[in-house]
């Protein structure tokens, strides 16, 4: 299997800072930003791969074949090449680019296959959990709260039974707070908890403390071989694309409470069933 060396692929839940993280990488010069290519909507086969559980024990010729497609930049639309220098086709030229960022949202249940598949360099963000669901009942995208894409894999459920007693019944209970809570635990959790550490080059972090620390950054910067930009120092609090008009990043402003206390309440339970160890209980 070819090895993605000019590649690092970025995996995290929805407003976990994955776009901040992938533009403030891509932006350097020369540098490929591949959008959300699991998208199911925006993209032609997004559908394969997205929210799908897939592990180095499973194959799926489909899956590869797209992946292959994606990562030799061979997938292009308006949502892909998004923020990308589109003049003359230049996004595909294939000498131009010097590094390849993939940004992705709904693959976190794949992103140990994808690094050992493809011994590909990659990035996990985790933000804690309370800002992400406030954040996405905030958007509320509707796939959000869909779950049938994880409900209709036999396996995937199999192992929330067997490891966290969870049934689909259970599931389908689920209120809009509890479903974000689950979807939250099925991204950060179960990649991290149930499956070996991501074989290749990689490495888990948490958004607050990246956020709020550009040595930490700096530090991402060398061990995966990425230019940081010139003017680093300016662009770091840069908001991402994709940040709320309201975001406390873009208004300065402290972020106040956003959640009931009967929503954390909820939110506890769902993290106490996955037995999250990664935040301390609000």
């Amino acid at each position: 299997m070819k090895s993605y060396t000019k590649h690092i692929a970025v995996f995290g839940s929805a407003r976990s800072g994955t776009s901040w993280l992938a533009e403030i990488i891509a932006r350097q010069h020369r540098y490929r930003l591949l959008f959300e290519p699991e998208h199911p909507i925006n993209t032609k086969k997004g559908k394969l791969i997205s929210d799908v559980y897939l592990t180095k024990n499973q194959n799926d010729k489909q899956i590869d074949a797209y992946l292959k497609q994606v990562f030799a930049n061979r997938v292009d639309n308006d949502w892909i090449a998004q923020l990308s220098n589109r003049k003359y086709k230049r996004h595909l030229w294939p000498y131009i680019p010097k590094k390849y960022v993939i940004k992705f949202v709904r693959c976190n249940l794949m992103a140990a296959y994808i690094s050992e598949q493809f011994q590909m360099p990659l990035i996990h963000i985790v933000r804690n959990p309370y800002d992400v669901i406030s954040s996405q009942q905030r958007v509320k995208f509707p796939w959000l709260y869909d779950m049938s894409s994880f409900t209709n894999q036999p396996q995937l459920l199999d192992l929330i039974w067997d490891k966290y007693g969870m049934s689909l019944d259970d599931i389908k209970k689920m209120n809009d707070v509890e479903t974000l809570a689950f979807r939250w635990c099925l991204e950060n959790e179960v990649p991290l908890q149930t499956q070996a550490p991501y074989a290749f080059k990689h490495k888990v972090v948490r958004h607050e403390t990246l956020r709020g620390n550009l040595q930490e950054f700096l530090s991402l910067c060398d061990f995966f071989d990425l230019e940081p930009l010139e003017n680093i120092h300016d662009e770091y609090t840069r908001p991402s694309s994709k940040t709320h008009p309201k975001s406390a990043i873009r208004s300065n402003k402290e972020a106040k409470q956003k959640l009931e206390s009967a929503d954390i309440k909820k939110i506890n339970t769902i993290l106490d069933i996955f037995e999250s160890q990664q935040y301390p209980r609000e």
